[in-house]
């Protein structure tokens, strides 16, 4: 909604009510009900990540743990799994800092690797590539144990289609970023608001491969975007 939009919608709403607008002195209720922030809360990494584990046999998703040392051999396993062919992945620092630089400088041997591409320029080329990959393999902000759901947060290094136009999708989480539901997370990009930074133009909740149920309640995967997902949870960084 652009500002003006706003203003008009609120003006509206104010006039309805028969008083003006309150533009001073509004603030946060207070949350009636606690659950929110209770839910898991006090649990360990270990145990936070077999309730997720748990929570992904439900959404059809594969979970595997690796020390950082062996998380290039099992991002390539995975991909060999998927078919290897084309990777699209993120333009992204952590590649390089966890010991995947050869994804970024599309040195496997075996796929062959495009990274997205940072302007509005490169829109088009970036979704047309999204459209063609086989496997996209991108860095989740979190992964939330109670629904087994992986948070990306949209940016001009990696669009939200990089996520969801690719056959198969490959999500790299280091454990100390297991939470426990999405409050946390919620939580997290609040005080980035609330510190004057900007954040994404999306914050995207992906609960494994993409699925959709007809009025008979059956079960359909991958109808609309990834067909299999992989969370790849990183055990020592």
């Amino acid at each position: 909604m652009t500002t003006d939009n706003r203003e008009a919608f609120l003006n509206g709403i104010a006039e309805k009510l028969g008083r003006e607008r309150r533009r001073t002195g509004v603030k946060q209720p207070e949350r009636v009900h606690t659950i929110a922030n209770e839910t898991l809360v006090g649990k360990t990494q270990d145990e936070l990540l077999a309730i997720a584990k748990d929570a992904c046999t439900r959404i059809h998703t594969d979970v595997v743990e690796t020390p950082v040392a062996e998380l290039a051999k099992h991002i390539e396993k995975i991909a060999t799994n998927y078919g290897n062919e084309s990777v699209l992945i993120a333009d992204d620092q952590r590649f390089a800092e966890y010991g995947l630089q050869n994804l970024a400088d599309n040195a496997w041997d075996k796929c062959a690797v495009s990274v997205w591409k940072e302007g509005r320029e490169n829109r088009v080329a970036n979704i047309a590539t999204a459209a063609d990959a086989n496997i996209a393999i991108a860095f989740a902000d979190f992964l939330l144990a109670e629904s087994g759901s992986v948070v990306v947060e949209s940016s001009p290094k990696q669009g939200r289609t990089l996520h969801f136009l690719p056959v198969h999708y490959i999500a790299i989480i280091p454990k100390s970023k297991i939470v426990p539901r999405s409050t946390q997370a919620a939580d997290y990009y609040d005080a980035r608001i609330a510190s004057g930074q900007e954040i994404g133009s999306s914050i995207n909740f992906i609960s494994g491969p993409s699925n959709s149920g007809d009025i008979e309640m059956q079960l359909v995967v991958g109808v609309h975007g990834p067909i299999s997902v992989t969370y790849i949870v990183v055990i020592d960084k």
